[in-house]
């Protein structure tokens, strides 16, 4: 049995797809769901432009980022690559970051 491994992955939002990640967020919800409980996705969320000044405010994301408990990086690449936000053209796949990752720090939410 392998031991599984830290991966950070950063996959930059479309800016033309900003209404396309808004309406798959649900699915895209849904989709990391089973990863989160079973410990595979650690953490992850928008990259912003700013911080929004009120929660009025929308939010303007620039990119995703996650942290993965994986055997592989082909194993983390699989997750992504069958993500709702994909076949939107929410994600600029080109340019996904998978990067093997070594947390010095984690703490309870």
């Amino acid at each position: 049995m392998s031991t599984k491994q830290d991966y950070l992955v950063q996959v930059p939002i479309d800016p033309s797809a900003l209404q396309a990640w808004a309406s798959n967020r649900e699915a895209h919800m849904a989709h990391l769901k089973p990863y989160i409980l079973d410990g595979t996705i650690v953490f992850g969320g928008p990259t912003l432009a700013a911080h929004p000044k009120s929660p009025e405010e929308p939010i303007q994301v620039r990119s995703s980022v996650l942290l993965f408990q994986a055997n592989s990086e082909d194993d983390v690449r699989g997750i992504i690559e069958k993500n709702p936000f994909v076949d939107a053209g929410v994600w600029d796949m080109e340019k996904l970051v998978i990067a093997p990752f070594k947390c010095g720090v984690r703490t309870a939410l």
